[in-house]
């Protein structure tokens, strides 16, 4: 079986852990998202965990500076900026989102890995709940130079880290090639799955600063490496 070239060579062998130590080193927004794996852990229903969570990551992959979510952002006390716009998705998908989450919680499963853990009809049934989502999302994520899909896997991977992968526009064009961020989360578990039984590691283990421990934060390392350069 050919693997996606993201966690294997064009050769189909695997990345060694080594190369994806030191690409996880090197990544630029470990620390938010090392920031949003431990405040997502718990999401009240007023979605003031979602509100402060995906501010963070919009505004570190930025997002605010132009489009739908221009000027959002945390301010040094703690504030959100414009924070009226993640509250109008939150009244939109929170609902779901807090099912999903308690789901993840009284699963019994390691958060880290639970993509994996999950029995295969489960997880094909949560990869069209986050499907039906992204696309109550667009809506709101869809700007004059964009179609949404970014900023709406952005704010999934915000309070879901650990099955949502957060996916640019040159990921979903070069990458990926797709429009179903359903398709993208099979894609990422198979290549997991056949990464760990070549390699005999776990991928959630990359990270020597144990900052990024969720599947979908190292596997997002190396899908921005994958991308293809002067695109």
């Amino acid at each position: 079986m050919i693997m996606d070239k993201i966690l294997f060579t064009e050769t189909n062998d695997a990345i060694t852990p080594d190369e994806i130590t030191e690409n996880i080193a090197r990544f630029g927004y470990n620390k938010s998202v090392a920031k949003i794996i431990q405040d997502s852990k718990e999401l009240d229903r007023d979605g003031e965990v979602f509100i402060k969570c995906t501010a963070r990551i919009l505004s570190n992959f930025r997002m605010t500076r132009s489009g739908p979510f221009k000027g959002v952002g945390i301010n040094e006390n703690g504030s959100v900026n414009r924070k009226e716009i993640l509250l109008t998705c939150w009244k939109e998908i929170g609902e779901h989102l807090v099912k999903i989450h308690n789901s993840v919680l009284g699963s019994g499963f390691s958060r880290d890995r639970f993509l994996l853990e999950l029995d295969e009809h489960r997880r094909e049934e949560l990869i069209a709940e986050i499907w039906f989502i992204t696309k109550q999302l667009l809506p709101f994520t869809m700007g004059k130079n964009t179609y949404g899909l970014v900023g709406a896997s952005k704010i999934l991977f915000a309070v879901l880290p650990e099955i949502v992968l957060p996916i640019d526009n040159s990921q979903w064009l070069h990458v990926f090639k797709t429009v179903d961020i359903g398709d993208v989360i099979k894609r990422m578990v198979l290549n997991i799955q056949h990464w760990e039984e070549a390699t005999g590691e776990k991928l959630n283990e990359m990270d020597n600063s144990n900052k990024l421990t969720t599947l979908p934060s190292v596997y997002n390392v190396m899908a921005m490496a994958a991308r293809p350069d002067n695109v």
